[in-house]
């Protein structure tokens, strides 16, 4: 089986989830993979084993770097479409939909979709052409989702049958793909945030439940952030007004390892996110003993289960009750660290990829048989006498 993957997510991240989940699945496949990618600063590439790209660039912040990088990946990625040496196309992301007309009704189509944020928010991405999506899936043989509840979301806002939609977990990989960096100065006692703290990510209500904890477990209290870059002014503003703006501290863009580091000294990780397709730094924080505190919404009781206290979203009064248990109880503290790495047991890059050799082949049969079948059905030319 060969599958040919395209350039987008590669051109749009030096590092992220989604172009992660990809790498992944090239790291694991046991399938023939092509990846169209030309040029690219991607982490995840720089060992060159699954593309023959160039780097672009890469320490430049120029705005015209990246439609550079755009433009010869997508001449890229057209070129192999139009060669046809594959058996499915799966391309990185679903916001640009390029490539339909270049697919011959014959070639499957395989999409993962991991969240409807873009739906569900649409007033925070009012530039975003919500058809292009409905186009893609109403093409795709096979629709992967990356949880039960993104699969949901997706029969829900999208014109798609259930029985074209899998789920597919992501795994974890305890592996540094960024030079180590030095080892971060860091409290001796603090609460743990990663990403990005905009809009639906919830940040706010942590800092207003941190100044809701009682002194005595507040005392000796920070937090700590990772990556989403310097806190904003809205963010300082909050920071002060709650008393923590001296105790709020800011890393990033960090390491693999450091990111590790940040994981594993924290006294409990907080993701208060009001929605996420799947939640991969729940995974990371289980990979590292970290006892996560996470709110009830979205995916996440299916991805934690009972690995992780939970709080109502958007009730700082309760993330701080949830909040306080943990930083008091050091029993409660291992006993989550031990059911995470129970839990942890459950999602490996070898499963993900399993299931995603599955789904591919699901799609070939299904085409295969769409094939017959209009043959089948098709005019029988008269007879000429």
């Amino acid at each position: 089986m060969r599958v040919l993957y395209d350039h987008q997510a590669f051109t749009l991240q030096d590092f992220g989830g989604v172009s992660r989940y990809h790498h992944e699945l090239l790291c694991h496949a046991n399938w023939q993979s092509e990846l169209a990618v030309a040029l690219s600063n991607n982490l995840y590439l720089r060992d060159g084993k699954y593309s023959r790209h160039r780097t672009f660039l890469p320490n430049s912040s120029l705005p015209a770097r990246w439609r550079v990088i755009r433009y010869f990946n997508q001449r890229a990625s057209r070129q192999a479409l139009r060669r046809g040496e594959f058996d499915v196309f799966h391309p990185t992301l679903a916001d640009d939909d390029y490539f339909l007309d270049l697919l011959a009704p014959e070639q499957p189509l395989v999409v993962t979709i991991h969240d409807m944020i873009p739906a569900l928010f649409p007033e925070h991405y009012p530039d975003r052409d919500a058809g292009v999506l409905t186009r893609i899936v109403q093409r795709a043989s096979r629709i992967i989702t990356v949880s039960e509840n993104t699969r949901a979301d997706v029969l829900r806002l999208l014109p798609v049958a259930p029985e074209r939609v899998r789920v597919v977990y992501h795994g974890y990989a305890d592996r540094e793909y960024s030079s180590s960096g030095p080892t971060l100065a860091l409290p001796e006692r603090y609460v743990l945030f990663t990403g990005s703290r905009a809009l639906y990510k919830n940040f706010g209500c942590l800092v207003e439940a941190l100044a809701l904890l009682p002194p005595a477990t507040a005392q000796g209290l920070h937090l700590v952030c990772a990556g989403g870059g310097p806190f904003s002014a809205p963010e300082r503003e909050l920071l002060h007004r709650t008393g923590w703006a001296e105790r709020a501290h800011q890393f990033g863009p960090v390491s693999d390892a450091q990111l590790n580091q940040l994981y594993r000294q924290a006294q409990v990780f907080v993701f208060p996110s009001e929605y996420e397709g799947f939640g991969l730094p729940i995974l990371e924080a289980y990979g590292q003993q970290c006892p996560v505190l996470l709110s009830e919404a979205s995916c996440f009781p299916e991805i934690a289960r009972e690995a992780a206290l939970y709080f109502p979203p958007n009730q700082p009064v309760a993330l701080a009750e949830q909040l306080a248990r943990l930083l008091t109880d050091t029993h409660l503290r291992r006993y989550l660290v031990r059911l995470g790495q129970l839990r942890l047991l459950d999602f490996t890059w070898q499963y993900t990829a399993r299931r995603t050799r599955e789904v591919y082949e699901e799609a070939c049969q299904d085409n295969r048989l769409s094939v017959v079948s209009t043959q089948a059905t098709s005019p029988i030319p008269a007879l000429e006498l």
